[in-house]
């Protein structure tokens, strides 16, 4: 999949996001993921549940067949993140902690919603996602219900931001067109001017976490205009999968490598995230 540049990328906001895997044929998607428990299309995305053993994992096909893997969660172990790059973006905590309130855009199969409830209990976690179809498989094959902890929004994102809702200590993004018909919905947005109101959904000294591709040549123009709109940015090239998180804070330039590595020293000793931030701090470029 060719990874998109940011005004595509940004483009979801407006609704659903994909998170970033390889395609597979399908003899090595079902090895990798099992058969399929369920089948649906919505006015949005053509949608598979597979499932092996207490793993489900949530799939998009795209019109040549090809399956993208959205979200993979055990069920019997919801707080264990199971893809490298979503324990990226959880960098954040080395930037702010705690997190009392956080927005994830997109909600998929809920996996990093699951996360913060299992390991972040006193956190208000909420999801915005424009698909229905994905809201409803999110609560009936992954276990995502809501409650006092747990909001779940079915909203264009675009619309959600321009409505309120008040401010967040972080925004997690992991952003790519999964839909033709979401491509249309990019012409309103203005990358800068977008950005600008994400960072005023921020509370004082909060953080957005977001998911690029290393390669991909849009990524130079990508971090310019993150660095143009917030004040201070970290990138944690994630080894082995092309992925490259950035995270970008609201107020303030953001600490370096040692600094980093002594939050994550602190953290690391009170926190049980099945992960080491640690390890994390030290794929920290300027």
């Amino acid at each position: 999949m060719k990874p998109l540049p940011l005004a595509l990328l940004l483009s979801l906001l407006i609704g659903g996001v994909v998170h970033f895997s390889w395609r597979f044929a399908s003899p090595s998607v079902e090895t990798r993921y099992g058969p399929v428990l369920h089948e649906e299309r919505s006015a949005f995305s053509h949608i598979r549940v597979r499932g092996r053993g207490t793993v489900r994992s949530l799939l998009f096909v795209d019109e040549d067949g090809a399956e993208q893997c959205q979200s993979s969660l055990d069920l019997a172990a919801p707080g264990t993140l199971r893809l490298g790059y979503t324990r990226a973006l959880f960098a954040s905590l080395l930037f702010r902690h705690p997190q009392e309130r956080v927005l994830v855009v997109g909600l998929g199969g809920g996996g990093m919603v699951r996360f913060l409830r299992e390991k972040f209990p006193g956190t208000v976690v909420e999801a915005v996602e424009i698909d229905p179809v994905v809201v409803r498989l999110a609560t009936e094959a992954f276990g995502v219900v809501p409650g006092p902890g747990t909001r779940l929004h079915t909203a264009d994102a675009f619309e959600f931001f321009r409505s309120g809702h008040g401010a967040f200590d972080a925004i997690y993004l992991d952003a790519f067109l999964r839909a033709p018909e979401l491509g249309e919905r990019t012409a309103r947005l203005k990358t800068r001017d977008f950005l600008a109101t994400l960072r005023e959904h921020l509370a004082p000294g909060g953080v957005v976490a977001f998911n690029l591709i290393g390669a991909d040549p849009g990524t130079p123009e990508d971090l310019a205009a993150i660095r143009a709109v917030f004040p201070g940015t970290a990138s944690f090239p994630v080894p082995g999968t092309g992925n490259l998180v950035v995270i970008a804070t609201r107020d303030g330039p953001a600490p370096g490598v040692e600094e980093l590595r002594e939050r994550a020293a602190a953290l690391d000793g009170s926190l049980d995230l099945g992960f080491s931030l640690g390890e994390i701090a030290g794929w920290r470029r300027e």
